[in-house]
């Protein structure tokens, strides 16, 4: 996250405090005491940016400008708000703080698959991560989504001995690109529930399903074998009003939970395909804290195609 200022301040734990809501959009000012008195009072605004946006093609951060006079900016972690930003944010923004925050809590996770299906006498490969949680919106009614990002390799073997890389991630400048389905799939965050009011607490599953067509034949060449690799990062967020983006952002709710499989499929002798070798990593939370994922690309735009 190098186009983030993370300055973390000290936590207290004697006392909950007013907090400002993660996606909202608050504005400072320069001239208020802090700011005038303290030089490096701007710079602690790690939790703080000027916009987040979206699309299948890129997930940018922008920074704050912090040489206009009036600076407006978005809170995604306000653990990373000195105290004194925290005070100058409530002055001007009383309504937008809480002493609670809305909760998400993973309570089973694991891979269906990997196995191989025939669709239209077309052998498919897939798996499917699915997530059950806990929802709870105690701080402010908020809409649940999810970004996968991934890295990726998948590789055709030829019976001729040469290969075809059908995906690969590699010259993504994040390394990690958005996973789209198909060409159809225009959304970067995926709902995983109905908006959620205020005070409602839920069970929630979340099922998503990554497949790949297993060709058997390109041009004239005969297709032998298929090598996928891939590690998926899932950032479940939350956003208290989607449509109004000049308002609100999305913000992570829970810490990015990782997996990925390592396959390869093959023909058989009596000539259905089967799995050879697989190893599975499991759905586990990372031990980061959960940055705005970024990205340059999706996966459909980096699959070499067939």
């Amino acid at each position: 996250m190098s186009n983030i200022i993370q300055l973390r301040p000290e936590r207290i734990h004697t006392e909950i405090r007013d907090k400002a809501l993660p996606g909202f959009l608050y504005q400072l000012d320069r001239n208020t005491p802090e700011a005038l008195e303290n030089s490096d009072y701007f710079q602690q605004s790690g939790g703080l940016i000027a916009a987040y946006r979206l699309s299948v093609d890129a997930g940018i951060i922008e920074r704050i400008d912090t040489t206009a006079q009036c600076i407006k900016g978005f809170v995604w972690d306000n653990d990373l708000l000195s105290s004194c930003m925290q005070q100058d944010l409530k002055i001007r923004n009383q309504s937008w703080f809480s002493r609670h925050c809305n909760r998400l809590t993973l309570l089973e996770s694991g891979l269906q698959g990997p196995e191989i299906n025939v669709l239209d006498h077309q052998p498919v490969l897939n798996v499917s991560p699915y997530f059950k949680m806990q929802w709870h919106t105690e701080a402010f009614a908020s809409q649940l989504g999810c970004i996968q990002l991934v890295e990726a390799s998948r590789r055709l073997q030829f019976e001729n001995g040469e290969s075809l890389d059908l995906l690969d991630t590699e010259s993504a400048e994040s390394s990690s690109v958005l996973y789209l389905m198909n060409s159809s799939d225009k959304l970067a965050v995926k709902p995983v529930c109905d908006f959620q009011q205020l005070g409602i607490d839920q069970q929630v599953n979340f099922t998503t399903a990554i497949t790949q067509t297993i060709p058997v034949q390109l041009g004239d060449k005969t297709i032998v074998s298929l090598t996928v690799l891939e590690k998926y990062s899932c950032y479940f967020m939350q956003n208290a009003a989607p449509n109004d983006p000049e308002q609100h952002i999305w913000t992570p709710v829970h810490l990015p939970i990782t997996w990925g499989w390592s396959i390869r499929v093959q023909q058989r002798f009596d000539g259905v395909w089967d799995i050879f070798r697989k190893k599975l990593i499991l759905p586990a939370s990372s031990t980061e804290l959960p940055p705005l994922p970024v990205w340059q690309g999706n996966s459909l735009r980096n699959n070499q195609g067939i």
